[in-house]
C-alpha cells in the first residue's frame, strides 16, 4: 500500500533533524509517524498526486505551476527525495501564505483543473468519483492548512513511494 501522502504539523522550534541528512530526516519523520497524533496530520491518502497537479501545473513537477499554490503539496524546501520516500518542509510563513491561497480555491476551479488532467498525460483519475474522492482530500487538507497557519506552525509533507 504505497503512495499515501501524509502533512504533519510541527511547532517552530521542531524539525532541526530535518537538516541533519537523509537518514536523520527520515528517522524524524518516523518519530512523527510513531506518535501519529491526529490533531498534527493530515492524511491526503493517494490523492495528493491529483491534489498537486490541480494546484500547480497538471504535472507532478517541484517547481511546476505558480506559488503559493503549488507549495501545498511538493512545495517548500526537499528535505528527501529518494526512490523509497518524498518529505518536504514548509515554515509557518510559507503555511499562512499557503493557506490563505488553498482559502480561495472553489470546487468549479478545482473540478476544471481535476478534468483538464488528461491534457498534461495524466490519465488515470477521469470521471465523477475520481473527482469526487480528490475533493474530499483536498478540502480536509486546505482545512488543516488553515489550522496549521492559525496556530503559527510549520508543515512536514510526507509521501511513501
Amino acid at each position: 500500500m504505497g503512495c499515501l501522502g501524509v502533512h504533519f504539523s510541527i511547532p517552530v522550534d521542531q524539525g532541526g533533524q530535518l537538516w541533519d541528512g537523509d537518514e536523520a530526516a527520515l528517522a524524524y519523520v518516523d518519530e512523527l509517524e510513531d506518535q501519529w497524533d491526529t490533531y498534527y496530520l493530515q492524511e491526503t491518502d493517494k490523492a495528493w498526486g491529483p491534489i498537486h497537479r490541480c494546484l500547480s501545473d497538471g504535472t507532478l513537477a517541484w517547481a511546476g505551476g505558480e506559488w503559493p499554490l503549488n507549495g501545498a503539496v511538493l512545495g517548500g524546501e526537499i528535505m528527501y527525495l529518494g526512490d523509497d520516500y518524498i518529505i518536504t518542509f514548509l515554515d509557518e510563513d510559507e503555511v499562512a501564505e499557503v493557506a490563505d491561497a488553498l482559502d480561495e480555491v472553489t470546487q468549479p476551479w478545482f473540478r476544471s483543473r481535476f478534468f483538464a488532467l488528461a491534457d498534461h498525460g495524466y490519465e488515470h483519475l477521469t470521471d465523477e468519483a475520481d473527482f469526487d474522492y480528490t475533493w474530499h482530500w483536498f478540502e480536509l487538507m486546505r482545512a488543516f492548512f488553515r489550522k496549521t497557519a492559525d496556530e503559527g506552525r510549520q508543515l512536514v509533507f510526507t509521501a511513501d513511494q
